[in-house]
């Protein structure tokens, strides 16, 4: 039970370093070994299994960072959408203003 919470605190700090926020590297790190326990199977020994472990983490961490580009370009996209002709109107009017005072 110690060596699982040695690894937890070792992968935790891991993907502190890359991503700095706390609360994304416990869920990421449950990620990681959720992913791991998955795909046992495909583990072959080449490796240490911490090197293993660590290229899943790395990979839950990527593709946190892929749905969170795709999400925010759907957030975008709704912004654009919902935008009122108004509102369009008048950004158009303040790009107009700005480029006339120059």
């Amino acid at each position: 039970m110690k060596f699982i919470a040695i690894m937890l605190k070792k992968f935790f700090k891991y993907l502190m370093c890359l991503c700095h926020n706390s609360d994304l590297s416990e869920e990421l790190t449950q990620e990681t070994f959720y992913q791991a326990v998955k795909s046992i199977d495909r583990y072959n020994g080449e490796c240490k299994m911490s090197v293993w472990l660590c290229q899943i983490a790395k990979h839950s961490y990527y593709k946190h960072l892929e749905r969170n580009k795709k999400e925010q370009r759907h957030m975008l996209q709704d912004d654009a959408i919902h935008t009122s002709p108004e509102a369009e109107l008048i950004y158009s009017e303040d790009k107009i203003a700005l480029n006339r005072s120059d």
